[in-house]
């Protein structure tokens, strides 16, 4: 088998929560990091970068032509952002780290995954802020996240039949309508 490439990762942030995120999504990459790049040039390994991740601020692009003159190379990739943005973009991070390095055009995209591929990498990425955020009473809350979107829907492919519906989800008509009732779905008016 041969020997996975080690993949460096530069975070300039000064959110420790954020810090935190990397290192975890990111097991397998050595992990740099910075509040800026003066402290990132100073920190510098004597390796290549492979992915520079900054969270913005007014003078986000000065900081990069810093950290392009001091790491003497271009990383493979640059992402900017706010915190929230760059929680919620790590799937393509994950996959560097993990040796995933797909050519382009082959990644999938959320449409082309299959159900369990998808929910998967979801919760994965909830369940992972959740314990950053020090969450509790992650079943209770899951189920109910996602049982209101399903009945609703199912609500919906069935034009409001709750009969139609019950057997779809394989409920009984009064739980589906206690569940209706706990949730506040809205149901449609019948015209």
């Amino acid at each position: 088998m041969p020997a996975r490439e080690v993949v460096h990762l530069l975070v300039l942030t000064a959110n420790p929560d954020l810090a935190e995120l990397y290192r975890q999504d990111c097991p397998e990459c050595v992990v740099t990091i910075a509040k800026d790049a003066a402290s990132a040039a100073r920190k510098a390994p004597k390796h290549r970068v492979d992915a520079v991740i900054i969270e913005s601020r007014k003078d986000w692009a000065t900081e990069l032509k810093v950290l392009n003159d001091s790491l003497g190379g271009t990383p493979q990739m640059v992402l900017v952002g706010s915190t929230t943005f760059l929680r919620r973009a790590t799937a393509a991070l994950k996959a560097l780290c993990n040796g995933h390095k797909t050519p382009r055009g082959t990644a999938k995209f959320h449409h082309e995954l299959g159900l369990e591929e998808f929910i998967g990498a979801k919760l994965r990425d909830f369940v992972r802020r959740m314990k950053l955020g020090a969450g509790s009473d992650l079943h209770p809350l899951l189920v109910k996240a996602i049982e209101r979107p399903l009945i609703t829907l199912v609500l919906e492919e069935t034009h409001g039949n709750q009969n139609q519906a019950a057997a779809l989800l394989g409920l009984n008509r009064n739980t589906l309508r206690k569940k209706i009732r706990d949730l506040k779905i809205p149901l449609a008016k019948k015209v």
